[in-house]
């Protein structure tokens, strides 16, 4: 019996002994392969401009977090080694390399002339989060081009003009509801947290309009599941890119962001999926139902037959209201932020808005369209702070940039920023300047690019116009702002570019003539 016991432990023994050999080869060889990796990833690009690495493995990983921990953001970044290194460089972190062309031929070239992919690397976060279906094959995730063509022509009938003229009621209710909710705290006194706000309001109309959800309760409510879902989602997604290997972290707090983060998918995906199934079931009996973007999808898609599922109508219910709502948002916040600093441009605008709208409760998309100045600082804070600052492709063949041979199958970074702050192409570039914009300029043709070009624009680009005017237009009408005395403009980089401070001011109301 001992023997038998002892013989068994020392197989045990050797198993573990092997196990653990095993363990160590596959680590090491990974480890081996990573580096091995880098030290290619380096070499096949080592022809091109590149700022001083901080770490071998990091890359340049370190110079962003250190930006970003001075309150700016991964794009002033590439600006400023613009300066240093010219329009071609390229930068690394860990094994990946991205090759920053700041150039309008290239804009062109790339996003107009050429169909390149967007890299897998840099958008599949968007797909997933830790495990959990997010975007998935949504319009903005799609990789495939022929795939994306095929659901881009579906989508696009519910973004034409007619239809947006249709929505104004909603963009006008929904202010109204914000208003409602701001009077009681428009003391003067009473610190707001605008972007919050901008983000609720933005996240309603998104929710009313394109998929008929009247009772998210988001705008007077700010512990609304679907609002704190939508934060922690975003928050998910900034943790997966800045730390690749969370998931494979012990700790108890990525543990718990990770755990947080799949519930929010869930959540967010359950309600997508409740309101696709009730509007199916409302065309298939015969009841009314709204005539919004959900609507058109679902006729478009013949019921959600074919190619096209529940899953990916799932997929473009995320999408909207990512890029429905965070964007607008952002744009918003970063209209006050800056504004709120230049009180002559503040007075003008306010002054158009009295002009335009007057005492008038509901304001029309003819108003929008007279809202010329407005128009212009919306185009100026675009340049000056897009919320979305650049795009990255994948080219398929090699190219030529000032004498640099960029290889096929490089990733590409067009930054829209960098671009906005470039002399060449705009006139004195720190300054605000809205005025800029008042006459075509054809110097900086392919150097302003907020909603990205070609093909791939952005599909919503009008939406958000609209709405930000109506939003903005109908505030200014019934209030007053001042920005929290001794806040910064900081920046926080959280998948899109936002207000670090989140807009803090106080509101005063305005009195009307009917006053």
């Amino acid at each position: 019996y001992l023997y038998n016991r002892i013989k068994g432990l020392t197989m045990f023994l050797r198993l573990l002994f092997l196990a653990v050999i095993l363990v160590i080869i596959v680590l090491f060889s990974s480890c081996l392969f990573f580096l091995v990796k880098i030290l290619y990833v380096r070499r096949k690009y080592r022809h091109l401009p590149c700022p001083k690495k901080r770490s071998f493995i990091w890359g340049h990983a370190i110079d962003v977090a250190e930006v970003a921990k001075n309150g700016g953001h991964f794009s002033m970044l590439i600006a400023k080694w613009q300066k240093t290194y010219g329009t071609v460089f390229v930068m690394h972190v860990f094994d990946r390399a991205s090759v920053f062309c700041l150039e309008p031929s290239v804009v062109r070239e790339i996003l107009i002339n050429t169909k390149t992919s967007k890299p897998y690397e840099f958008y599949h976060v968007f797909k997933t989060v830790f495990g959990k279906r997010l975007g998935g094959s949504g319009l903005f995730s799609e990789l495939d081009n022929e795939r994306w063509e095929q659901k881009r022509k579906m989508f696009n009938p519910a973004f034409k003009r007619g239809y947006l003229i249709d929505l104004m009621y909603q963009y006008n209710n929904s202010v109204d509801e914000l208003i409602t909710y701001l009077k009681p705290k428009a003391d003067g006194k009473t610190e707001i947290l605008m972007a919050e706000e901008f983000n609720k309001v933005a996240m309603d109309i998104i929710a009313k309009v394109a998929f008929g959800l009247n009772d998210l309760n988001v705008i007077s409510n700010g512990d609304a599941p679907f609002c704190k879902a939508a934060t922690q989602t975003f928050t998910g997604v900034m943790a997966q890119i800045r730390n690749p290997f969370i998931r494979f972290d012990p700790r108890e707090a990525s543990r718990n962001t990770m755990r947080k983060t799949q519930d929010a998918i869930d959540l967010i995906r359950k309600i997508g999926k409740n309101c696709i199934l009730e509007r199916l079931a409302d065309m298939n009996e015969g009841r009314d139902y709204p005539k919004d973007i959900l609507t058109h999808i679902l006729q478009a898609s013949s019921g959600l037959k074919g190619n096209f599922g529940l899953e990916q109508m799932i997929d473009e219910f995320v999408t909207f209201f990512v890029a429905g709502q965070e964007t607008t948002a952002q744009l918003m916040s970063f209209t006050y932020e800056i504004v709120g600093r230049h009180p002559d441009i503040y007075k003008k605008l306010q002054e158009e808005v009295d002009a335009v709208i007057g005492d008038n409760d509901s304001i029309t998309y003819d108003n929008t369209c007279k809202l010329e100045y407005m128009n212009l600082v919306l185009k100026e804070v675009l340049r000056w702070a897009p919320p979305a600052a650049g795009v990255q492709r994948r080219v398929d063949r090699d190219f030529v940039v000032n004498g640099y041979k960029i290889p096929a199958g490089a990733r590409v970074g067009l930054n829209h920023y960098a671009l906005g702050r470039d002399e060449r192409f705009w006139d004195n570039p720190e300054k605000f300047d809205p005025e800029r914009f008042r006459e075509e300029n054809n110097r900086r043709l392919y150097a302003y690019f907020p909603f990205s070009l070609g093909p791939r624009v952005c599909i919503g680009q009008h939406f958000a116009m609209i709405e930000a005017k109506v939003i903005i237009a109908k505030l200014l009408q019934k209030f007053d702002f001042t920005l929290v005395p001794g806040v910064e403009l900081e920046y926080l980089a959280e998948v899109t570019l936002k207000p670090k401070h989140r807009t803090p001011l106080y509101l005063t109301p305005r009195k009307t003539s009917r006053d």
